[in-house]
């Protein structure tokens, strides 16, 4: 009986630990796909895309170092002042921590930034916040890759 008891408590541990993996995999697998959504709608002028995605104490921190909010990104983004023909993210790795997420990773992007030409490659870090189902990013700060 207590060999049939430990092996039915191996097995459930085994079960757990494969669900937990399981569950994480699809965090990680729907946070690259919200980077590469995220990417495509700044691209496309989809203002209503990022402003979803964005949590309204969002801090970005550019590659030329300018700190912005979530209205001054929404603004800027709106404005023109920051145009983006094209932005691929590679590289990633995704971290989660309950309902909070780290992504870091490779953007190559084409377009400007203030009038700034902002094309080339960059790193990134992404902190997302989960808030009743949905993740929302809360910080962004990117460093742009400078050729040797």
């Amino acid at each position: 009986m207590k060999r049939k008891c430990a092996a039915f408590v191996i097995a459930s541990l085994f079960v757990f630990a494969m669900l937990v993996s399981a569950w994480a995999q699809s965090d990680e697998e729907q946070l690259k796909k919200f980077e590469m959504d995220r990417d495509a709608a700044v691209v496309k002028g989809d203002i209503a895309t990022v402003e979803k995605g964005t949590a309204d104490d969002y801090t970005f921190a550019n590659v030329y170092g300018q700190v912005m909010g979530k209205t001054q990104l929404l603004n800027a983004l709106k404005s023109g002042d920051i145009k983006l023909t094209s932005d691929e993210a590679s590289d990633m790795k995704v971290r989660v921590y309950g309902n909070t997420a780290v992504i870091t990773g490779k953007s190559t992007t084409e377009g400007t930034i203030g009038g700034k030409d902002a094309s080339g490659q960059s790193t990134f870090t992404r902190v997302l916040v989960k808030k009743g189902g949905t993740w929302q990013t809360v910080a962004l700060q990117q460093t742009k890759i400078s050729n040797p």
